[in-house]
């Protein structure tokens, strides 16, 4: 089989009692994933989880996903690649779970350790019991990875030059979008959300306010995200799990906090030199990994980064890329 796109996959870290597991994500052709029920006796019995398993050590993440999937599934690997990469703290031990997308695979699939499979629907996965690592990947797995964030109404024009904004970003095929828009008043705050939610939602898509809770509850707003002040003063997750909760990030606290709190994503930044931010210290890439293996949340890279950016931010280990400038296309 080819190994040139298991070969991009990130390493995972190496700290002392972190357990690596490598797990992929099959869909079939209707888009539905498969899930396996962990066999009594073992670790978290009855529980769905991701195919795949622990890596040896020296292995790569690529290698031991085929290794597993030959075990589990009776099925060879042929491509696969990164998808995001997330660290949970168990009472008894802490797990850093490297995900990735199967692409194609020979053999036919089946519970080669005699437990049971099931295929779900993207948005079915939080119906079933699944181990706490895997539970962050469920919202990510139902959203875009590119996350368009306006600018600010004063900087195009006023609300309706974001609003034509926010059409070229849909046009360009993203469809997730935060309406960032500091310089309105509460009254046109409300007045624009109440014109961009229904554009938003025409195109298949959805929208968080970077804004109070309660204002994205009463816009009907798919979810909110919290600035970093915001997730600072946050002491428990602020919508409910119908809705999605990202933050901004910048170091190993906030990540922290933020999966404390039950968040669902993370923005982490900046991961470039910006002309919005010239004077904060980029991570760079090497660095932005080195903060993604201690996330409790998946994590989009941003600060310079543009859509064409999203394999080479999941080779590092981030499930999307985030920005303004490049994910609109007026």
């Amino acid at each position: 089989m080819s190994r040139e796109r298991l070969a991009d996959s990130p390493a995972g870290g190496s700290e002392p009692g972190v357990i690596r597991v490598a797990a992929g994500v099959i869909r079939d052709r209707d888009g539905n994933i498969l899930l396996g029920q962990r066999p009594a006796g073992k670790h978290l019995a009855g529980a769905w989880e991701f195919p795949g398993g622990k890596c040896d050590p020296g292995e790569s993440p690529g290698d031991a996903l085929v290794r597993e999937l030959d075990e589990e599934l009776g099925v060879q690997v042929e491509s696969a690649a990164p998808l995001m990469m997330l660290t949970h703290s168990y009472p008894e031990k802490t797990v850093q779970l490297i995900l990735l997308e199967v692409g194609t695979y020979r053999g036919q699939l089946h519970g080669r350790e005699g437990q049971a499979l099931r295929w779900l629907a993207p948005d079915a996965l939080d119906s079933v019991e699944m181990p706490a690592a895997d539970r962050p990947i469920v919202k990510a797995l139902s959203i875009d990875p590119r996350y368009a964030i306006t600018p600010d109404p004063a900087e195009v024009g006023g609300p309706d030059g974001l609003l034509e904004w926010v059409t070229g970003a849909l046009a360009a095929g993203n469809r997730l979008v935060q309406l960032r828009a500091h310089s309105l008043d509460q009254a046109s705050l409300v007045d624009l959300g109440q014109h961009l939610g229904p554009l938003v939602r025409r195109f298949g898509g959805r929208w968080l306010l970077n804004g109070s809770p309660e204002l994205a509850l009463e816009l009907d707003a798919d979810g909110v995200h919290l600035s970093g002040a915001a997730l600072a003063a946050c002491r428990k997750r602020p919508l409910p799990e119908s809705r999605l909760v990202i933050t901004s990030c910048h170091d190993p606290t906030e990540l922290v906090h933020a999966g404390r709190i039950g968040a669902d994503l993370a923005c982490l930044s900046p991961v470039r030199c910006t002309p919005s931010h010239p004077t904060a210290v980029p991570l760079g890439w090497d660095g932005f990994e080195k903060l993604v293996q201690q996330a409790p949340l998946p994590v989009f890279a941003l600060g310079g980064v543009v859509p064409d950016d999203l394999r080479l931010a999941r080779c590092h280990g981030a499930f999307g890329v985030a920005g303004i400038s490049a994910f609109a296309n007026p």
